[in-house]
């Protein structure tokens, strides 16, 4: 199994040597894998270039990448493409070089990915995780993950803009970058990179890491610029998620109409108060008053709603596999989703049915409040049951 680590650098002579010397030190705790390191060079112009081409005319497990154009993610992304491509890397990682990430943590990493994780990240506010960088950075990396948090709303991941990552070839072959943003000039290249994973389905694993600050060198970290790009982005992905929301909303608000249409069809022959026939369609159903009593009455309301209700759950399952969940997991039949969603649609008809039942056998209410009210109800518990089990989005693991 190769493992490719991919190091995107820009005039770091200061510290290359070193970093492919500890990286390389590595392999002796990794002894199945195949480790190569690849700087992914953006066109540096302080000798950069001259000392890696030295280290791998010695050492065919370095090797050299020229990216030319100039940004993290050019360096990242057609660094780990090449590494697949040329390399043949069954894992992935990526690490800054100028040794702020210890390359003590990658066998970790690799152990998680052999055991099935498709991405392992560090995580410097995992517990036993350090920040040591200086107070305006700290503040960015938690004001970062905060926002990242609801806007997202991954709440069981810890930190979105750190580099320190392995993952699998297939996960990285997943990811359709022209979603990505990574030819900016700032680091969004790794929260939406993260974002892609999650999307993805992948099984992320968090660990803890210490990240030191650059002895040597300078940082090519923008804050304000790469701040900008962090609030840009999440807008975007809440508005993205949030789609959902309203599509799901619109489809409850038709199917709540239709419920209500056949319910008053079928209960009492009108729309509303609007007569539409002159007696209701299920006329031959006694009403609660004279119908027979067993362990419960079977009047002709409790089977006008029983049947409108069905009829609403299919209708909002032809339109949420169709158009609201679309662009989630669609795992199985349609017929086994529809089952599904049968299933989960159970508690909203329940908290339906019981709602007109109640209000209209205990306060003596028009049976459209009741319905009302359980369709506000049940609407909120089928929506997350739906995300949770029938189109999932298959959230992330982690040890938080």
């Amino acid at each position: 199994m190769r493992l490719v680590v991919t190091l995107p650098t820009y005039n770091e002579r200061d510290n290359i040597q070193e970093v492919i010397q500890k990286i390389l030190s590595q392999s002796k705790f990794m002894k199945d894998i195949d480790l190569h390191i690849l700087i992914s060079d953006s066109h540096s112009n302080d000798g950069t270039v001259t000392i890696v081409k030295k280290i791998a005319k010695k050492n065919p497990r370095v090797h050299f990448l020229d990216v030319k154009k100039r940004g993290l993610g050019f360096g990242i992304v057609l660094g780990h493409r090449w590494a697949i491509d040329k390399l043949k890397a069954d894992i992935l990682a990526q690490m800054d070089a100028d040794l702020s990430h210890d390359p003590k943590t990658l066998p970790q990493m690799v152990e998680y990915i052999k055991n099935g994780y498709d991405l392992v990240t560090g995580s410097r506010l995992l517990k036993g995780g350090k920040n040591l960088l200086g107070f305006h950075r700290r503040l960015f990396t938690r004001g970062s993950a905060f926002f990242c948090k609801l806007s997202w709303g991954t709440f069981n991941l810890t930190e979105y803009t750190n580099s320190y990552r392995a993952f699998t070839k297939e996960l990285f072959e997943k990811i359709d970058f022209n979603k990505v943003p990574w030819r900016s000039k700032t680091y969004i290249i790794q929260p939406a990179f993260l974002y892609a994973a999650y999307t993805a389905g992948a099984k992320i694993k968090e660990v803890p890491i210490t990240f030191q600050d650059r002895k040597k060198g300078y940082s090519k970290a923008q804050i304000v610029a790469y701040t900008w790009d962090v609030i840009k982005y999440g807008i975007k992905v809440r508005l993205k998620r949030s789609k959902m929301l309203v599509k799901f909303l619109i489809i409850g608000a038709i199917s709540y109409l239709i419920n209500a249409s056949i319910l008053g069809l079928l209960n009492r022959g009108k729309l509303y108060n609007l007569p539409i026939f002159e007696k209701p369609i299920l006329y031959f159903i006694p009403s609660f008053e004279s119908a027979p009593r067993f362990i419960i009455t079977l009047d002709r309301l409790l089977i006008a709603s029983l049947i409108s209700i069905e009829v609403s759950i299919i209708f909002n399952f032809i339109f949420h596999d169709s158009w609201t969940f679309r662009h989630r997991s669609r795992h199985g039949s349609r017929k086994k989703r529809f089952l599904k969603f049968n299933a989960t649609s159970l508690g909203s008809p329940i908290i339906q049915l019981f709602s007109i039942i109640f209000f209209a056998r205990l306060f003596h209410l028009h049976e459209q409040i009741g319905l009302a009210i359980g369709v506000v109800l049940g609407l909120s518990f089928n929506y997350f049951a739906n995300l949770i089990w029938v189109w999932k989005d298959h959230p992330a693991e982690s040890n938080v």
